[in-house]
């Protein structure tokens, strides 16, 4: 999966970078055609972190963001969101798939 990194604000470590793409390439059990994804990290205040995660999947794009004290919760936080969200949009694939024939008798 192709993963664009943005900071804002402050330099984001390689540690930081790691962790999120491992966490993102484990994305890929909630929804298999994950195409690309972009995750923006801003420190806008001082004590409030921004983390913004957008996956494009088949046709259409999921977002989710989150607003924290650190940086590493407000990652938690939005990977959650987006998980809650590739979900959803896999079982509402999965349930306008056409029953196969052998079934309908």
């Amino acid at each position: 999966m192709d993963i664009q990194f943005s900071a804002r604000h402050f330099n984001a470590s390689a540690g930081l970078q790691d962790r999120i793409q491992e966490e993102m390439d484990k994305l890929a059990k909630f929804y298999p055609n994950i195409t690309g994804a972009s995750v923006i990290l801003d420190h806008e205040v001082e004590h409030l972190r921004h983390c913004e995660i957008a996956v494009s999947i088949t046709g259409n794009t999921v977002v989710a963001s989150a607003d924290e004290e650190n940086m590493g919760k407000a990652v938690d936080v939005t990977l959650e969101r987006i998980k809650v969200q590739l979900k959803k949009a896999n079982d509402k694939q999965n349930d306008h798939r056409a029953q196969p024939t052998a079934n309908l008798v």
